[in-house]
């Protein structure tokens, strides 16, 4: 029979407990949908910069680059336009010879932990091998910058996007038709998906 004076501090106890074991059964959960949502819109962010340079480079015809560079674990991109008609060039870069067109940005401002990593062990995306944790997330040659040219072509590579845990996530350009794609890796299958 029920006390109608209130609840009794045995009932009190049992709730308090399967409350705790139900949030501790769904943090984990929560977390990795978190992960998971950060890394998907810090990606579809940065093949959107990637988009947006290559739209600039057909709408000024001049070449347009994106400079990627990983600064203390944090990814940062800025767009500069070739000012002298001999593409988008570090030194002109740095003489201030090819200007920027957007002032530095963070990916992790946009998405936050996302950086350009490699999380996981995954099969490169562009088919060379296997990548492990801490390999260079960047792999579109020896400079850091992603040139798109106004005939329509790029700097072909892959860029890898990820959160500390979470899913992998490549952005691929094509060189001959500067088209971008954002991969997902399959742990399960060891596959990228579209």
């Amino acid at each position: 029979m029920h006390d109608p004076r209130g609840y009794t501090l045995i009932e009190t106890v049992v709730t308090a407990s399967l409350c705790t074991v139900i949030g501790a059964m769904a943090l984990p959960m929560i977390g990795r949908t978190l992960d998971r949502e950060r890394t998907i819109i810090g990606a579809q962010f940065l093949a959107g910069q990637l988009q947006r340079a290559r739209l600039e480079s057909l709408r000024r015809a001049r070449a347009v680059a994106v400079r990627l560079e990983l600064v203390g674990g944090r990814a940062s991109l800025q767009l500069f336009v070739d000012g002298d008609g001999d593409g988008v060039l570090q030194r002109d870069v740095d003489l201030g010879v090819d200007p920027s067109l957007t002032p530095l940005e963070f990916l992790d401002d946009r998405s936050r932990d996302v950086s350009l990593r490699i999380n996981q062990p995954v099969t490169d995306a562009g088919g060379s091998g296997e990548l492990s944790p801490g390999d260079d997330p960047l792999r579109i040659g020896a400079t850091a910058l992603l040139s798109f040219s106004p005939l329509g072509g790029a700097t072909a590579g892959t860029l890898y996007v990820a959160a500390r845990r979470g899913p992998q996530m490549a952005i691929r350009v094509f060189g001959g038709t500067g088209r971008v794609r954002v991969l997902t890796f399959d742990a399960q299958t060891r596959q990228w998906r579209h």
